[in-house]
């Protein structure tokens, strides 16, 4: 019975997977389209994250888009990794402004599943992402940047 549980598991891990791939392909494909025209911190990014508590790391993708119903709103959407698991997928909207082409992130909001609470501080330019996290007993730093 275990085997069976496992693979529905792993499907579903998967499909969520290349879901979150598929929309940060189209995403990378559009910031390559108007980037040039726009320097702007939204878009995709892509790094890494390591925790300063267990020296844990992984791979961290994020996209970044401006929410259209709520002024100063971007939403951060997240995929984690560590080894070799891949999970996450959540969205963390914060309120910011922009000024001088840069947002500045000091946010905080409860994680799903009853995961904790996450803490972002750091600043995401056009071209650099370098933000210090904290939450669930963990802390750390996250450093991405534009994928090719």
């Amino acid at each position: 019975m275990k085997p069976h549980w496992l693979a529905i598991f792993a499907s579903l891990l998967s499909v969520s997977c290349s879901s979150y791939q598929r929309e940060f392909k189209a995403s990378t494909n559009e910031f390559h389209s108007v980037e040039k025209l726009k320097p702007a911190p939204t878009g995709p990014w892509k790094g890494t994250w390591k925790s300063e508590v267990n020296g844990h790391h992984g791979p961290l993708w994020c996209m970044i888009t401006r929410d259209g119903s709520t002024p100063d709103t971007y939403n951060f959407r997240y995929r984690a990794g560590w080894g070799l698991l891949q999970f996450g997928d959540y969205t963390h909207p914060i309120t910011t402004t922009l000024e001088d082409g840069a947002l500045s992130l000091n946010h905080s909001m409860a994680l799903p599943n009853n995961f904790g609470t996450y803490r972002v501080k750091g600043q995401v330019s056009p071209t650099q992402f370098e933000c210090r996290f904290q939450g669930n007993g963990d802390k750390g730093t996250m450093i991405l940047q534009r994928p090719n």
